[in-house]
């Protein structure tokens, strides 16, 4: 039932659908100012990863939303069938998270490799805080009731 309430917030819609216009903008601006280099390729594309992962993200989140809309209750079936695909778009937004934040620490290196250097590191370290705080929340998770 969790999984009714979650998709009711429409929280993950919001997030990815922002976040996929942010990297899609970013992603028009490298196009803009050219990319030559192989540096500002990599990042064309890992910009533009991100933007169709939460897309994906934000499909599966809005097109659940409206085959739920007024229930009150599903079948244990149909719940595992919307905990699959809820979980491919959830992972879908976890990774275009994590290919943005890459794709924000490498574009350090198309203004100098002192730049590049400070930002792979900032980049770093927020990887890390993600990663803590994705573990805490999984534990979290795994002490919820299923009901």
């Amino acid at each position: 039932m969790r999984e009714l309430i979650e998709l009711q917030t429409g929280q993950v819609a919001f997030i990815s659908g922002l976040m996929s216009g942010f990297s899609l903008s970013i992603a028009a601006q490298i196009l803009r100012y050219g990319i030559e280099n192989r540096r500002a390729q990599a990042v064309f594309i890992m910009f533009t990863v991100c933007s169709l992962l939460f897309l994906l993200a934000l499909y599966v989140d809005v097109r659940l939303s409206i085959e739920v809309a007024g229930l009150e209750s599903v079948s244990a079936e149909a719940l595992q069938q919307i905990m699959f695909v809820r979980n491919i778009g959830t992972s879908c937004a976890t990774v275009a998270v994590c290919v943005f934040v890459l794709a924000i620490g490498s574009l350090g290196w198309l203004v100098s490799p002192t730049t590049g250097g400070l930002t792979t590191a900032l980049t770093g370290l927020s990887l890390f805080g993600f990663w803590v705080v994705w573990s805490r929340i999984n534990v979290i998770s795994s002490l919820l009731p299923d009901a």
